[in-house]
């Protein structure tokens, strides 16, 4: 393994120093002045940590402001994520595993959701199942598919479960297209979907968890009868 660049060292650390706790978020990194002369570095190394540690998510810093510690967020982590899950995708068997882990994600999700979810979060699944059920177009009809499974993830009260959620949404997109070319219809998503709803609604977890599963699993076979 060949020797790290300072640009390297100088990242590694500070990640160590947030990482640690004693950096806290808020708190403003060293000038680029005091990072040059703590590392006997170059402007441009100091530079280039410090946009390695912003792509992480680890800083926040403007045009000519000081950088702060970051509010670690969901989104950040699922956006390090992405580039994975795009080399996923790329072959067939990566999008299975991709489909499988959907499938234990958000059977789970929906099944906390029945748990869970009081009376405000079973209304903004009946306003989220609503707006599905009146799309005018496939367009709106996948936004607000969408929409659905990230108000049952919301329901949970678990912030990570929605980016995690969308994640998925994101990452599997083509699925709805491919699928709808196969044969799946509009008609027939709405109704797993108010399934879904109706077990979270009742709380009863067996059949919200029968539920979305039969909901992913007809929107995978579709998608294989669709894929020569």
């Amino acid at each position: 393994m060949g020797k790290r660049r300072k640009y390297e060292e100088i990242a590694e650390h500070l990640e160590l120093t947030i990482v640690s706790g004693r950096l806290k978020t808020g708190d403003r990194l060293p000038s680029e002045r005091d990072l040059m002369d703590r590392f006997e570095a170059g402007r441009s190394s100091v530079r280039e940590a410090l946009f390695v540690l912003q792509r992480k998510g680890l800083l926040s810093a403007n045009a000519g402001a000081v950088a702060r510690v970051a509010e670690p967020t969901a989104d950040l982590m699922i956006e390090e994520l992405s580039g994975i899950a795009r080399l996923f995708l790329a072959r067939p068997d990566g999008v299975r595993e991709l489909q499988d882990a959907r499938m234990l994600f958000e059977v789970g999700v929906t099944r906390q959701a029945a748990q869970r979810a009081d009376a405000d979060a079973v209304e903004r699944i009946r306003a989220a199942l609503a707006a599905n059920e009146a799309a005018a177009d496939g367009d709106s009809f996948v936004a607000t598919d969408i929409a659905f499974h990230a108000s049952i993830a919301e329901a949970c009260g678990t912030r990570a479960y929605v980016a995690v959620g969308t994640a998925f949404s994101e990452w599997l997109h083509m699925q709805r297209t491919v699928s709808a070319d196969a044969g799946a219809t509009r008609a027939e998503a709405s109704a797993q979907h108010r399934a879904v709803f109706e077990a979270i609604a009742a709380g009863d977890v067996v059949a919200a968890e029968d539920a979305m599963e039969r909901h992913l699993k007809t929107v995978s076979t579709y998608y294989w009868k669709g894929i020569p």
